[in-house]
């Protein structure tokens, strides 16, 4: 018995090895990210809420104006006359623009309009007329910062009755 007992010990399993190595590749890329936000301002004259604020795809609600008896349909809405034969309707909001795995101290803000506008409509942002070639806004602007831009839409009383629409890209370029 003590015989079978030292064959049995004899056999213990000894547990097999392997070994591997995982090489790895990986490129960091550099980012800028802009987002529209509302400003701290909201609901007071010049200052419309946003719909879908804090994203890069947001609308913004001017209501209804006409220029005999300066009426517009909007609270939030800055309006004026510009002349004898011009209106203009006004809102402001946030551009922040964020950056990530860059040593861009800061970036360019440029924008266009997406189709002409129709004849004696003027779309601007901060007294800078858009066309649908980027337009230069800002050569250095800081990252991180709210930085306050107004859309003024201007308009001839002599504009037929019509719904203005109007799509306008942003582009921010890091320096």
């Amino acid at each position: 018995m003590s015989a079978l007992l030292c064959l049995c010990c004899g056999n213990t399993a000894r547990a097999q090895a392997s070994s591997g190595q995982l090489t790895i590749t990986m490129n960091v890329q550099s980012s800028i990210s802009l987002v529209f936000q509302n400003n701290a301002n909201v609901g007071n004259p010049g200052f419309c809420p946003l719909t879908n604020a804090g994203t890069n795809n947001v609308a913004l609600d001017l209501g209804t104006a006409s220029f005999p008896g300066s009426t517009h349909s909007s609270t939030c809405v800055n309006y004026q006359h510009i002349g004898a034969a011009f209106y203009e309707v006004s809102s402001a909001f946030d551009v922040v623009v964020n950056k990530a795995n860059t040593s861009s101290p800061n970036y360019r803000l440029q924008a266009q309009i997406s189709t002409p506008p129709p004849t004696n409509v003027l779309w601007l942002i901060n007294n800078v007329t858009l066309t649908t070639a980027f337009i230069q806004l800002d050569n250095s602007d800081a990252y991180g910062q709210r930085i306050t831009k107004t859309l003024q839409v201007q308009v001839k009383n002599n504009v037929p009755a019509q719904v203005l629409q109007e799509t306008i890209t942003f582009l921010a370029t890091a320096n």
